[in-house]
């Protein structure tokens, strides 16, 4: 990170996306999650453990993505 480039700053940006369509995705996992622990075919709630932690994995990835690419374009932009 000691050359900010706008090439870094932009894969940052995708990564950020990434992190957000995961939260998306993983929200429908939960979902399923819950209606499996409602008709009793998830008993022990797996599912729903892993939508929630996955929700929680897309929103890290996002905010720490998203903090590294406002850097690299604050970094880029006093630059010029």
């Amino acid at each position: 990170m000691k050359q900010p480039t706008w090439p870094k700053a932009f894969a940052y940006i995708g990564l950020t996306v990434m992190g957000l369509a995961l939260a998306l995705y993983s929200t429908s996992i939960a979902t399923a999650g819950v209606v499996g622990k409602v008709l009793g075919t998830d008993r022990p709630g797996d599912v729903l453990s892993v939508g929630t932690a996955f929700v929680m994995v897309g929103i890290a990835m996002a905010a720490v993505f998203a903090f590294l690419a406002l850097t690299q374009m604050r970094a880029l932009t006093r630059k010029a």
